[in-house]
């Protein structure tokens, strides 16, 4: 009687794990089928796991993906900006270039990568793509679009170089090191890659924790009221602010010369004015060996090299300048005021562009500069802002996106 009733609970409990093992993987593969722009909520997208980011952007035929062009970059290439803080539909380049040609785009490009993040992360995605995850197997990309930005690309390099280059090193050895370093994959990563539901419900518990705490912060019934209604908001794609961080008014000094509206802007990204000319140097030859790198490991005949202005770059300012940099030694962004000038900060940017275009040249890469145009556009119109003054607004990324289609041909 005892060894029966031992018998009914193992296989009683048996019966649970499987059943709740079973149902884990139906809730992982129904999330993996709904984790596109379509059907999951924006304010959610960042509880994605790298592989889901890439395809979570609607710029590409899923049934057709033999033939796709890759973005690389940062943030510009994953289309931050007030478009998508909005929750406007066609919120990047991607959605503009595939509205315009109808052909595939993916996006590898992911906020604050410098110029070695940005290839590793091509190689990395195809690599977790192979997994077992219910993912189409990406193949290696037709063609490329390298989006270089002007207004932290380099401080990303050079901040990475300080830290990372061993004694001797030269640039194409560290470059190799750290994007060989970089693709490696970690047990963890194939994990998250392959059971996305692991990380989405391991942010979602974060998240109740931090609401639970700050409730426990206070007995005004109206706060706790407020906390809940505007993460509501939030899922329903209203533009909300969490947490906001604290700001320096002093800092808030930007305004541009001839739009009048445009007054007290916060301080904006620039031609790496913080560095010296070796410093820009430096990291543009971390630039460009990434970019050959890229090349060799793709076999792709066709690399756009898109270059995207810094704020600063783009419209008449009135000096000085607050800007916002990342310290070349220590890192981050520190509550230090720095103020440049159009003219110091115009000086880099020819700098900048120069050498990429020289290189470029040299090396057979396509370039393509928009900052004229854009300086030339906003004349007349607001192309940031103004939630975030550090990337394109709608009209920004629509501009842009049909300049960009019109001279490049794939």
């Amino acid at each position: 009687m005892i060894h029966t009733k031992i018998k009914k609970k193992n296989w009683n409990f048996t019966t649970i794990i499987v059943s709740l093992f079973l149902s884990l993987l139906i809730a992982n593969f129904i999330f993996i089928k709904i984790s596109n722009q379509k059907n999951f909520p924006r304010s959610l997208a960042g509880s994605l796991p790298n592989l889901l980011l890439t395809f979570y952007p609607d710029t590409y035929d899923k049934d057709n993906l033999d033939n796709y062009i890759a973005v690389l970059g940062d943030s510009y290439s994953q289309g931050g900006g007030d478009a998508y803080l909005n929750n406007e539909y066609n919120y990047s380049f991607l959605h503009h270039f595939h509205k315009n040609d109808e052909k595939n785009y993916l996006n590898f490009g992911r906020g604050g990568f410098g110029s070695i993040s940005a290839v590793s992360n091509l190689i990395k995605v195809k690599k977790l793509s192979n997994l077992i995850n219910l993912v189409k197997n990406l193949k290696k990309p037709k063609s490329v679009i390298f989006i270089f930005y002007e207004g932290n690309d380099l401080e990303e390099n050079i901040y990475e170089y300080n830290l990372l280059s061993k004694s001797g090193e030269g640039i194409p050895n560290f470059v190799s090191r750290r994007i060989e370093e970089n693709i490696k994959l970690k047990t963890m990563e194939k994990l998250t890659n392959t059971f996305p539901l692991l990380i989405f419900l391991d942010k979602l518990i974060l998240h109740a924790n931090n609401l639970i705490k700050k409730i426990s912060r206070t007995n005004d019934r109206n706060e706790i009221f407020l906390l809940f209604k505007n993460r509501i908001k939030k899922l329903f794609g209203k533009t909300i602010v969490l947490d906001q961080p604290k700001l320096n008014p002093e800092t808030y000094i930007n305004s541009i010369k001839n739009h009048n509206k445009v007054q007290n802007i916060q301080p904006l990204q620039s031609a790496a004015v913080v560095l010296s000319k070796e410093e820009i140097t430096t990291a543009l030859k971390i630039f460009f060996q990434s970019i050959k790198y890229l090349r060799d490991w793709s076999e792709v005949k066709n690399i756009t090299i898109l270059y995207i202005p810094s704020p600063i770059s783009c419209y008449d300012w009135k000096n000085p300048i607050a800007f916002e940099f990342k310290d070349p030694i220590v890192g981050g962004y520190g509550n230090e005021i720095k103020r440049t000038s159009n003219k110091t900060n115009n000086l880099k940017s020819v700098f900048i562009r120069n050498k990429i275009s020289e290189f470029a040249e040299e090396n057979d890469f396509y370039f393509l500069d928009t900052t004229n145009y854009i300086m030339e556009l906003g004349k007349n119109r607001i192309l940031h802002g103004p939630l975030d003054w550090h990337h394109f607004n709608s009209a920004g990324y629509k501009y842009t996106s049909n300049f960009i289609t019109k001279n490049i041909s794939f």
